[in-house]
């Protein structure tokens, strides 16, 4: 009998050792699961500040009463939408009839051409990051998530109702990207392509093919914007522009990271 009971004891003894080494063992596992994710988003919230910085030395060329003209016209729109059916609701409303571009092959300007039937799909190349030939779905339907989505599932995504690249204006191409720590282990994902956006630079060239042609452009401007800045649609002047954009921090999507080429 005492000696059943002993061995009763030592059961419970050695089955409680086991559940906490168990739960030792999980707690270290939750602790590396989650350190491998904040040093990620630590990194790139320290660049994203550093291009927010870099951004705020430089000579803003723009004026106060367009600043604010900018800031007028977007006051409108409700927070509580998605920021994609923002940005819809914006590009519709964009104007482009009597509107012209700088074309740099004629040296002469252009009119703005929105296309929403071209259905061709173009390719990006931006060699500094090592992006070759990535898919371009043209004029994706951007206020339903499920179809954005799908089409991001495979490339980049060109926001209906901006013109097409080479159509004078501005361009506007999205795509998805991912924490760091995910998209080293499958960095040439077409859906997170863009994480690589991030380590694009000023005078870095870019390449979009549509059909027979090849648009080459450099790129000039990169910042990070705040989730309901809707601006960036918008024409810079005359200048034919590319807009790509991508969620930051990476993978997480509290801001935008924005970087615009010009067309030469």
């Amino acid at each position: 009998m005492d000696n059943n009971m002993k061995i009763s004891v030592q059961d419970e003894r050695k089955i409680k050792r086991i559940k906490q080494t168990l739960a030792w063992v999980l707690a270290i596992f939750g602790i590396i699961v989650i350190t491998s994710q904040v040093f990620p988003l630590s990194k790139s919230y320290i660049q994203g500040e550093f291009e927010e910085l870099k951004q705020r030395l430089m000579k803003d060329p723009f004026p106060e009463s367009y600043k604010q003209y900018i800031a007028d016209e977007f006051a409108y729109y409700d927070p509580g939408k998605s920021y994609f059916e923002n940005l819809f609701s914006s590009a519709e409303n964009l104007q482009y009839q009597g509107v012209f571009t700088y074309d740099p092959r004629t040296k002469s300007n252009k009119p703005i051409i929105v296309n929403k039937e071209y259905r061709e799909n173009m390719y990006m190349d931006i060699d500094s990051v090592d992006i070759q030939g990535i898919r371009i779905t043209p004029n994706v339907e951007s206020s339903d998530e499920k179809i954005y989505n799908q089409y991001l599932k495979y490339g980049l995504a060109h926001f209906k109702g901006t013109p097409l690249p080479g159509d004078g204006g501005n361009s506007f191409v999205y795509g998805h990207s991912a924490v760091l720590s995910f998209f080293n282990r499958h960095s040439n994902l077409p859906e997170t392509i863009f994480t690589r956006l991030e380590s694009v630079d000023i005078g870095d060239n870019v390449r979009v093919k549509k059909g027979t042609e090849e648009i080459q452009y450099v790129v000039r401007n990169k910042k990070i914007v705040s989730a309901d800045d809707f601006s960036i649609l918008k024409t810079q002047g005359d200048k034919e522009t590319l807009t790509m954009m991508t969620c930051w921090p990476l993978g997480v999507g509290t801001k935008r990271l924005v970087v615009v080429a010009e067309r030469y």
